[in-house]
């Protein structure tokens, strides 16, 4: 059992950690690291970590583009983690993003996210080859982060739609003109955050939620940072408040709960979505006690779900 995993802008990640930002003055760096990174490699990371604790856990594939020598480190990177994948080889080189992290407020970082590289069509095709070759192995398939240079808005939910067709659960975590035209595919559960929600279209975000249930969406669920996660499932819906925890790094925090929904959705079906939604809270909130996107080594899973508040909400009349 796998979890496909797009990473159509995959990353190599720098990690910057200073006691302070100061713009225009000379940092000295308290600590660095490096990583591959892109939401869908995010993803995959704590996938990969969730199967010596969770039955069953299914594997993560990734399945993007990699290029240059970025491209080649990104590899490197990627197989020290454990983290397979099918990658298609690009002209252009991989793209660098930065996070900068002040020591004294980790719950502020600055991220810095390249464009990314432009896809050419023959690469394009490659990929498509790739992707109608795995994807009847999948057991799901997850749509997330943002797209690279030359690819359509409604790239996932070409992804989506594929999906359906061999019987594959989808999840679109995604932001802009890709959220809503991918949206449109209806893939079974649609993750977003709050923020994006609004971005999206500040006129009519309090009934997009509605509107895609509506049209056939299995699930929305709305993240809000520190505030309660509202989830609108086929069980009903939901509050849940994540457990409080030493915030290292919130970064990442997004792509974990993802992971942990996906897991436990494949993993454990019959125990219903206010199980699927705290194992997902409590993902997300051992990514923030990392400093690095990733469960936090030093934190219990099975404490943080127990300190999830999962509350059921009646449906407006």
């Amino acid at each position: 059992m796998n979890v496909l995993i797009a990473s159509l802008n995959t990353a190599i990640e720098r990690l910057l950690l200073v006691d302070q930002q100061r713009p225009g003055t000379v940092h000295r760096l308290l600590n660095d690291k490096t990583l591959a990174g892109g939401k869908g490699v995010n993803v995959a990371r704590v996938l990969r970590q969730l199967q010596p604790q969770l039955e069953n856990a299914p594997a993560p594939l990734l399945l993007g583009f990699l290029g240059g020598a970025t491209g080649r480190l990104c590899r490197e990177l990627l197989a020290e983690e454990g983290l397979d994948g099918r990658w298609c080889e690009i002209a252009a080189s991989t793209r660098i993003c930065e996070v900068v992290t002040e020591q004294k407020a980790p719950d502020k970082a600055s991220v810095y996210n390249a464009i990314g590289p432009a896809i050419q069509p023959e690469e394009y095709r490659r990929l498509w080859s790739m992707l109608a070759a795995e994807l009847p192995r999948a057991s799901a398939v997850v749509c997330t982060g943002s797209l690279a240079q030359n690819l359509t808005p409604d790239e996932y939910g070409r992804w989506i739609s594929l999906a359906r067709e061999h019987g594959v659960i989808s999840l679109l975590d995604t932001h802009g003109a890709a959220l809503l035209q991918s949206a449109a595919a209806l893939p079974d559960i649609i993750k977003i955050n709050r923020d994006e929600l609004r971005q999206a279209n500040a006129e009519t975000a309090d009934d997009l939620p509605g509107h895609w249930l509506a049209q056939g969406v299995r699930c929305v669920i709305i993240t809000d940072g520190q505030q309660p996660t509202q989830a609108l499932t086929p069980d009903g819906n939901f509050t849940i408040a994540a457990p409080a925890v030493a915030t290292l790094s919130a970064v990442g925090s997004g792509d974990a709960y993802c992971a942990g929904l996906i897991a436990s959705l494949l993993a454990r079906p019959q125990s219903g979505w206010a199980a699927h939604l705290t194992l997902a809270a409590a993902c997300g909130a051992a990514n923030a006690a990392s400093s690095t996107a990733g469960l936090a080594t030093d934190v219990s899973l099975h404490v943080l779900q127990q300190r999830c508040a999962v509350r059921a909400v009646r449906s407006p009349a």
